[in-house]
Protein backbone atom coordinates (compact mmCIF):
# COMPACT_ATOMS: atom_id res chain seq x y z
CA UNK A 1 0.00 0.00 0.00
CA UNK A 2 1.46 3.34 -0.98
CA UNK A 3 1.64 5.69 2.00
CA UNK A 4 1.38 9.46 1.65
CA UNK A 5 2.58 11.89 4.30
CA UNK A 6 1.74 15.53 4.63
CA UNK A 7 5.29 16.39 3.58
CA UNK A 8 5.25 15.22 -0.05
CA UNK A 9 2.07 16.93 -1.18
CA UNK A 10 2.54 20.24 0.59
CA UNK A 11 6.19 20.40 -0.36
CA UNK A 12 5.27 19.96 -4.01
CA UNK A 13 2.91 22.89 -3.66
CA UNK A 14 5.37 25.00 -1.75
CA UNK A 15 7.94 24.59 -4.51
CA UNK A 16 5.77 26.81 -6.71
CA UNK A 17 5.88 29.62 -4.18
CA UNK A 18 9.35 29.20 -2.75
CA UNK A 19 10.86 31.47 -5.38
CA UNK A 20 8.98 34.44 -3.95
CA UNK A 21 11.63 34.95 -1.26
CA UNK A 22 15.20 36.06 -1.80
CA UNK A 23 17.34 34.33 0.77
CA UNK A 24 20.12 36.78 1.63
CA UNK A 25 23.13 36.35 3.87
CA UNK A 26 26.88 36.75 3.87
CA UNK A 27 29.64 35.37 6.05
CA UNK A 28 32.62 37.51 6.95
CA UNK A 29 35.61 36.74 9.04
CA UNK A 30 35.61 40.28 10.42
CA UNK A 31 33.30 40.80 13.40
CA UNK A 32 32.63 44.40 12.30
CA UNK A 33 30.99 43.08 9.14
CA UNK A 34 27.62 41.29 9.14
CA UNK A 35 27.84 37.68 10.26
CA UNK A 36 25.74 34.67 9.26
CA UNK A 37 24.29 32.45 12.00
CA UNK A 38 22.53 29.08 11.76
CA UNK A 39 19.45 27.68 13.50
CA UNK A 40 18.33 24.09 12.94
CA UNK A 41 14.57 23.75 12.42
CA UNK A 42 13.29 20.38 13.65
CA UNK A 43 14.95 17.00 13.45
CA UNK A 44 14.03 13.31 13.43
CA UNK A 45 15.39 9.84 14.08
CA UNK A 46 16.28 7.76 11.00
CA UNK A 47 13.00 5.81 11.21
CA UNK A 48 11.01 9.02 11.89
CA UNK A 49 9.60 7.52 15.07
CA UNK A 50 10.73 10.63 16.96
CA UNK A 51 10.11 14.12 15.61
CA UNK A 52 11.94 17.11 17.06
CA UNK A 53 9.50 20.03 17.20
CA UNK A 54 11.91 22.77 18.17
CA UNK A 55 14.37 25.39 16.98
CA UNK A 56 17.98 24.62 17.86
CA UNK A 57 19.31 26.63 19.58
CA UNK A 58 16.06 27.79 21.13
CA UNK A 59 17.42 31.30 21.70
CA UNK A 60 20.14 33.12 19.80
CA UNK A 61 21.76 36.54 20.21
CA UNK A 62 23.08 38.29 17.09
CA UNK A 63 24.34 41.74 16.14
CA UNK A 64 22.24 44.26 14.23
CA UNK A 65 22.74 43.61 10.51
CA UNK A 66 23.50 39.91 10.94
CA UNK A 67 21.70 37.21 9.01
CA UNK A 68 20.21 34.04 10.50
CA UNK A 69 19.87 31.05 8.19
CA UNK A 70 17.30 28.50 9.31
CA UNK A 71 18.18 24.98 8.17
CA UNK A 72 15.19 22.65 7.94
CA UNK A 73 14.87 19.01 8.96
CA UNK A 74 11.26 17.92 8.46
CA UNK A 75 7.93 19.62 7.78
CA UNK A 76 8.00 22.96 9.60
CA UNK A 77 7.93 26.67 8.91
CA UNK A 78 9.57 29.75 10.42
CA UNK A 79 7.09 32.56 11.06
CA UNK A 80 7.82 35.98 12.53
CA UNK A 81 4.38 37.25 13.54
CA UNK A 82 5.40 40.63 15.05
CA UNK A 83 2.87 40.25 17.85
CA UNK A 84 -0.03 39.10 15.66
CA UNK A 85 -1.96 35.90 16.29
CA UNK A 86 -0.67 32.77 14.59
CA UNK A 87 -2.63 31.88 11.44
CA UNK A 88 -4.72 28.70 11.71
CA UNK A 89 -3.42 25.64 9.91
CA UNK A 90 -6.63 25.18 7.92
CA UNK A 91 -9.39 27.44 6.62
CA UNK A 92 -12.98 26.50 5.82
CA UNK A 93 -13.80 26.12 2.11
CA UNK A 94 -17.39 25.09 1.42
CA UNK A 95 -17.96 21.69 2.98
CA UNK A 96 -14.25 21.04 3.47
CA UNK A 97 -11.00 22.58 4.63
CA UNK A 98 -7.97 23.94 2.82
CA UNK A 99 -4.46 24.49 4.08
CA UNK A 100 -3.91 28.12 5.02
CA UNK A 101 -1.54 29.81 2.51
CA UNK A 102 -0.11 31.87 5.39
CA UNK A 103 1.15 28.60 6.88
CA UNK A 104 2.28 26.76 3.75
CA UNK A 105 3.78 29.47 1.53
CA UNK A 106 6.52 32.11 1.99
CA UNK A 107 5.75 35.73 2.81
CA UNK A 108 7.62 38.96 3.46
CA UNK A 109 11.02 40.29 2.46
CA UNK A 110 14.51 39.06 3.36
CA UNK A 111 14.99 41.71 6.08
CA UNK A 112 13.23 42.12 9.42
CA UNK A 113 12.90 45.14 11.70
CA UNK A 114 10.35 43.71 14.11
CA UNK A 115 7.31 44.58 12.01
CA UNK A 116 5.17 42.72 9.48
CA UNK A 117 4.65 39.06 8.70
CA UNK A 118 7.69 37.15 7.49
CA UNK A 119 7.50 33.41 6.86
CA UNK A 120 9.51 30.70 5.18
CA UNK A 121 6.64 28.51 4.09
CA UNK A 122 7.03 24.73 4.07
CA UNK A 123 10.14 23.11 2.51
CA UNK A 124 9.22 22.52 -1.15
CA UNK A 125 10.99 19.16 -1.49
CA UNK A 126 13.01 16.54 0.34
CA UNK A 127 16.18 18.35 -0.70
CA UNK A 128 18.05 20.54 1.82
CA UNK A 129 16.07 23.72 2.44
CA UNK A 130 16.98 26.92 4.22
CA UNK A 131 15.44 30.32 4.90
CA UNK A 132 17.50 33.41 5.67
CA UNK A 133 16.48 36.63 7.36
CA UNK A 134 18.62 39.69 8.03
CA UNK A 135 17.84 41.60 11.23
CA UNK A 136 18.10 45.37 10.82
CA UNK A 137 16.91 46.64 14.21
CA UNK A 138 17.76 45.76 17.80
CA UNK A 139 15.05 43.94 19.73
CA UNK A 140 13.85 40.64 21.15
CA UNK A 141 11.96 38.75 18.47
CA UNK A 142 9.91 35.64 19.09
CA UNK A 143 9.08 33.36 16.18
CA UNK A 144 7.12 30.17 15.71
CA UNK A 145 6.38 27.16 13.57
CA UNK A 146 2.69 27.60 12.84
CA UNK A 147 2.41 23.96 11.73
CA UNK A 148 3.23 22.85 15.28
CA UNK A 149 1.64 25.01 18.00
CA UNK A 150 4.05 25.72 20.84
CA UNK A 151 7.18 25.33 18.70
CA UNK A 152 8.87 28.64 19.52
CA UNK A 153 12.23 30.37 19.25
CA UNK A 154 13.81 33.71 20.11
CA UNK A 155 16.26 35.92 18.23
CA UNK A 156 17.83 38.67 20.35
CA UNK A 157 19.29 41.44 18.20
CA UNK A 158 21.72 43.80 19.91
CA UNK A 159 23.77 46.82 18.83
CA UNK A 160 26.62 45.86 21.16
CA UNK A 161 29.08 43.02 21.08
CA UNK A 162 28.03 39.37 20.90
CA UNK A 163 30.14 37.00 22.97
CA UNK A 164 29.14 33.72 21.27
CA UNK A 165 30.51 32.75 17.86
CA UNK A 166 28.33 31.30 15.08
CA UNK A 167 30.15 27.96 15.35
CA UNK A 168 29.59 27.81 19.10
CA UNK A 169 25.90 28.67 18.68
CA UNK A 170 25.46 25.94 16.06
CA UNK A 171 27.21 23.41 18.30
CA UNK A 172 24.87 24.40 21.12
CA UNK A 173 21.91 23.91 18.80
CA UNK A 174 23.09 20.47 17.73
CA UNK A 175 23.50 19.47 21.38
CA UNK A 176 19.96 20.66 22.16
CA UNK A 177 18.60 18.73 19.18
CA UNK A 178 20.43 15.55 20.23
CA UNK A 179 18.99 15.88 23.74
CA UNK A 180 15.49 16.28 22.31
CA UNK A 181 15.79 13.16 20.16
CA UNK A 182 17.26 11.19 23.06
CA UNK A 183 14.38 12.22 25.34
CA UNK A 184 11.86 11.20 22.68
CA UNK A 185 13.57 7.86 22.11
CA UNK A 186 13.53 7.16 25.84
CA UNK A 187 9.82 7.94 26.01
CA UNK A 188 9.14 5.68 23.00
CA UNK A 189 11.12 2.81 24.52
CA UNK A 190 8.98 3.08 27.66
CA UNK A 191 5.60 3.21 25.93
CA UNK A 192 3.11 0.69 27.34
CA UNK A 193 -0.66 0.47 27.09
CA UNK A 194 -2.58 0.76 30.36
CA UNK A 195 -5.09 -2.05 31.04
CA UNK A 196 -8.05 -1.85 33.41
CA UNK A 197 -10.29 -4.89 33.02
CA UNK A 198 -11.74 -4.86 29.51
CA UNK A 199 -10.48 -1.35 28.82
CA UNK A 200 -7.06 -0.49 27.39
CA UNK A 201 -5.64 3.02 27.01
CA UNK A 202 -3.01 3.85 24.37
CA UNK A 203 -1.39 7.27 24.91
CA UNK A 204 0.20 9.21 22.06
CA UNK A 205 3.21 10.93 23.55
CA UNK A 206 4.95 14.29 23.16
CA UNK A 207 6.66 16.83 25.38
CA UNK A 208 6.58 20.61 25.21
CA UNK A 209 9.53 20.84 27.61
CA UNK A 210 11.73 18.39 25.71
CA UNK A 211 10.31 19.42 22.31
CA UNK A 212 9.55 16.02 20.79
CA UNK A 213 6.65 14.02 19.40
CA UNK A 214 6.51 10.23 19.23
CA UNK A 215 5.06 9.29 15.85
CA UNK A 216 4.09 5.78 16.91
CA UNK A 217 1.05 4.27 18.63
CA UNK A 218 2.97 1.65 20.57
CA UNK A 219 6.35 0.00 20.77
CA UNK A 220 4.94 -3.48 20.05
CA UNK A 221 1.66 -4.91 18.74
CA UNK A 222 -1.17 -4.76 21.25
CA UNK A 223 -2.83 -8.08 22.10
CA UNK A 224 -6.31 -7.97 23.65
CA UNK A 225 -9.27 -10.33 24.20
CA UNK A 226 -12.48 -10.11 22.19
CA UNK A 227 -14.74 -7.47 23.69
CA UNK A 228 -11.93 -5.14 24.72
CA UNK A 229 -12.43 -1.40 24.31
CA UNK A 230 -9.28 0.44 23.29
CA UNK A 231 -9.08 4.20 23.91
CA UNK A 232 -6.43 6.31 22.20
CA UNK A 233 -5.56 9.49 24.11
CA UNK A 234 -3.39 12.29 22.72
CA UNK A 235 -0.84 13.77 25.10
CA UNK A 236 1.25 15.45 22.40
CA UNK A 237 1.16 19.26 22.37
CA UNK A 238 2.50 19.60 18.82
CA UNK A 239 0.83 17.06 16.53
CA UNK A 240 -2.65 16.02 15.47
CA UNK A 241 -3.34 12.38 14.69
CA UNK A 242 -6.02 10.05 13.39
CA UNK A 243 -6.85 6.46 14.34
CA UNK A 244 -7.92 4.86 11.08
CA UNK A 245 -8.82 1.24 10.25
CA UNK A 246 -9.03 0.95 6.45
CA UNK A 247 -9.72 -2.81 6.39
CA UNK A 248 -7.41 -3.23 3.41
CA UNK A 249 -8.69 -0.24 1.44
CA UNK A 250 -6.35 2.37 -0.06
CA UNK A 251 -5.51 5.15 2.36
CA UNK A 252 -6.54 8.63 1.26
CA UNK A 253 -3.88 11.26 0.70
CA UNK A 254 -4.14 13.66 3.62
CA UNK A 255 -3.14 16.71 1.58
CA UNK A 256 -3.60 17.31 -2.15
CA UNK A 257 -2.16 20.27 -4.05
CA UNK A 258 -4.46 21.59 -6.76
CA UNK A 259 -3.01 23.96 -9.36
CA UNK A 260 -4.69 27.34 -9.66
CA UNK A 261 -4.49 29.58 -12.71
CA UNK A 262 -2.01 32.40 -12.16
CA UNK A 263 -1.50 31.74 -8.46
CA UNK A 264 -0.16 29.48 -5.76
CA UNK A 265 -1.66 26.00 -5.56
CA UNK A 266 -4.67 25.26 -3.41
CA UNK A 267 -3.96 22.88 -0.53
CA UNK A 268 -6.94 20.57 0.01
CA UNK A 269 -7.24 18.51 3.18
CA UNK A 270 -8.82 15.07 2.88
CA UNK A 271 -12.46 15.07 3.93
CA UNK A 272 -12.25 11.32 4.56
CA UNK A 273 -9.39 11.85 6.99
CA UNK A 274 -11.05 14.74 8.81
CA UNK A 275 -14.48 13.13 9.17
CA UNK A 276 -15.07 10.75 12.11
CA UNK A 277 -17.19 7.69 11.48
CA UNK A 278 -20.02 6.84 13.92
CA UNK A 279 -19.15 3.17 14.53
CA UNK A 280 -18.16 2.24 18.08
CA UNK A 281 -17.27 -1.40 17.35
CA UNK A 282 -14.95 -3.09 14.87
CA UNK A 283 -15.07 -6.61 13.44
CA UNK A 284 -12.32 -6.22 10.84
CA UNK A 285 -14.53 -4.77 8.10
CA UNK A 286 -15.38 -1.32 6.86
CA UNK A 287 -13.83 2.13 7.14
CA UNK A 288 -13.37 3.28 10.74
CA UNK A 289 -11.90 6.69 11.45
CA UNK A 290 -11.54 8.90 14.51
CA UNK A 291 -11.14 12.18 12.62
CA UNK A 292 -8.45 14.50 13.91
CA UNK A 293 -7.36 14.08 17.53
CA UNK A 294 -5.31 16.65 19.43
CA UNK A 295 -4.07 17.38 22.91
CA UNK A 296 -6.51 19.05 25.32
CA UNK A 297 -6.48 22.82 24.81
CA UNK A 298 -4.65 22.65 21.46
CA UNK A 299 -5.57 25.23 18.78
CA UNK A 300 -7.11 22.47 16.64
CA UNK A 301 -9.98 22.13 19.19
CA UNK A 302 -10.06 18.47 18.17
CA UNK A 303 -11.18 15.73 20.56
CA UNK A 304 -8.32 14.32 22.61
CA UNK A 305 -9.46 10.69 22.70
CA UNK A 306 -11.21 8.02 20.67
CA UNK A 307 -12.56 4.60 21.69
CA UNK A 308 -13.33 1.43 19.75
CA UNK A 309 -14.53 -2.00 20.91
CA UNK A 310 -13.20 -5.10 19.13
CA UNK A 311 -15.81 -7.81 18.56
CA UNK A 312 -14.03 -10.41 16.43
CA UNK A 313 -10.66 -12.20 16.60
CA UNK A 314 -8.09 -11.06 14.08
CA UNK A 315 -4.94 -9.08 13.39
CA UNK A 316 -5.83 -5.49 12.60
CA UNK A 317 -3.53 -2.81 11.20
CA UNK A 318 -4.42 0.83 11.65
CA UNK A 319 -2.88 4.17 10.70
CA UNK A 320 -2.51 7.83 11.48
CA UNK A 321 -3.43 9.43 8.16
CA UNK A 322 -1.47 12.58 9.00
CA UNK A 323 1.78 10.68 9.54
CA UNK A 324 1.42 7.48 7.52
CA UNK A 325 4.53 8.19 5.45
CA UNK A 326 6.41 8.37 8.76
CA UNK A 327 5.14 4.80 9.28
CA UNK A 328 2.80 5.70 12.14
CA UNK A 329 0.89 2.46 12.05
CA UNK A 330 -0.32 0.21 14.83
CA UNK A 331 -1.26 -3.44 15.14
CA UNK A 332 -3.96 -4.86 17.39
CA UNK A 333 -4.25 -8.63 17.75
CA UNK A 334 -7.64 -9.71 19.05
CA UNK A 335 -7.91 -13.22 20.49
Amino acid sequence: MKKMYVGKALRAAAATAAGLLFFAGTVSAARSAPVNWSVIVGGQTPDISIYANGFFPRDLTVHTGDTVTFQFVGVHNVSFLSGAAAPPLAVKDGDGFDGNPAVFFPAGSSTYDGTGFHASGIPPSDKPFSYALTFTKAGRYEYACTVHPGMLGIINVVDGAVSETPDAALARGKAEQAATLAAGTKAYDGMTAQTNGSNVVVTLLGSNQDRYSVLRFSKDPLTVPVGTTVTWTVNDPFEVHTVTFASGAQLPQFITAQSQPGGTPKIVLSTAALTPTPAKTYDGTGWINSGLLGAPGAPSHAPSSYSLTFTKPGRYVYWCLVHDEAHQEGIIIVK
